[in-house]
């Protein structure tokens, strides 16, 4: 069912904003990326137009050179070493240059410009959300606490958030996990595996347990109980349906399927279909590719790796497979050899 759903049974398709668009989107997003209409923002004139200028597979794309804040004014844009870590916040650097990676936060230069406030986007006045991306390196907070319509539509929602300030003026894990309980949202999953070492002579030899400066997560509206409930009396089945596919792609079958039992009641699926949701294979919404496979098997290795390093690998990586020829060659003389 989910599997072969198509743009046009779901009003065009899934509508993703990532805010802080610099680099590529989440492999997590390949199984539906096919639906999936991403509109990127990044203050950055240039990145913007390299991403715009860059393959995907997706149903659309369009990156927007603004600058998203919480409000309508004049902002510094801090332009560090590594692109990754430019932010309208000024970075901590004396609290960084404590740890492996400070050199990357180091401001080269500044930026004067003007953020927008994320409701009063016009290129947004239309697109009924579905799913919020965000990370901008401390103001996740100011930003969907002034999303307004655009947060009250979406149903997922990632935040990469720091457990301290590494910026000035960050908000930090805490205030967002409370802020977005506050919004009828539960927590589906979070990345911790951010570890970073000090800067000292055991940077070279990591355990695993060095301090943990920030986190990825996911978070999911429960239009089962408290504010939300109301909106399953205005949901469509389009919307219904990219609800279910979001539940699939972040691999909680239980609550798409409590979920899919209220979509049932109201009439947004068939009986047929419910019946097709309570099974386990309905929910997978490909195999898994090759790269993820990959990235699986070093998953252990990587975390060991300097974020610059792991970067490079990533990209070497993703370099092959998404080169099948190459896959090809390599097999190929690796079976000449075996002969």
């Amino acid at each position: 069912m989910l599997k072969h759903v198509e743009p046009r049974q779901i009003d065009g398709g899934i509508n993703l904003i990532d805010i802080g668009a610099s680099g590529r989107l989440d492999r997590k997003w390949r199984p539906v990326q096919k639906l999936v209409n991403l509109v990127g923002f990044d203050p950055n004139q240039e990145e913007c137009e390299r991403l715009s200028l860059a393959r995907h597979n997706l149903n659309s794309a369009r990156y927007l050179p603004y600058a998203v804040g919480g409000e309508d004014q004049s902002a510094t844009l801090y332009k560090t070493d590594s692109i990754y870590c430019y932010s309208l916040l000024e970075p901590k650097e004396s609290w960084l240059s404590r740890f492996s990676f400070g050199h990357l936060f180091r401001v080269n230069e500044t930026e004067p410009l003007r953020t927008h406030r994320f409701a009063d986007i016009p290129e947004l006045a239309n697109l009924d959300v579905d799913a919020i991306k965000i990370d901008t390196q401390g103001l996740e907070l100011p930003i969907l606490s002034n999303a307004e319509r655009l947060l009250d539509r979406a149903f997922f929602v990632e935040t990469e958030t720091g457990f301290v300030e590494n910026y000035h003026g960050e908000t930090t894990y805490a205030q967002i996990d409370e802020f977005m309980r506050d919004q009828g949202f539960l927590l589906f999953d979070i990345n911790v595996r951010h570890r970073i070492s000090r800067d000292n002579e055991f940077q070279r030899c990591p355990t695993g347990h060095e301090q943990i400066l920030w986190c990825e997560a996911t978070w999911l509206r429960d239009y089962v109980a408290g504010q939300n409930a109301s909106q399953l009396t205005e949901m469509t089945r389009a919307k219904a349906l990219k609800v279910l596919l979001l539940c699939a792609l972040q691999g909680c079958r239980d609550f798409g399927y409590e979920l899919a039992e209220g979509f049932h009641d109201r009439e947004l699926i068939t009986a047929d279909e419910l019946g097709q949701l309570g099974r386990k294979a309905t929910w997978t919404l490909q195999a898994r590719p090759i790269r993820d496979t990959l990235w699986s098997t070093l998953g252990t290795v990587t975390r060991l790796l300097s974020r610059s390093t792991r970067r490079r690998l990533a990209s070497e990586v993703e370099r092959v497979v998404d080169h099948p020829s190459l896959v090809r060659a390599m097999l190929s003389r690796d079976k000449r050899k075996a002969a």
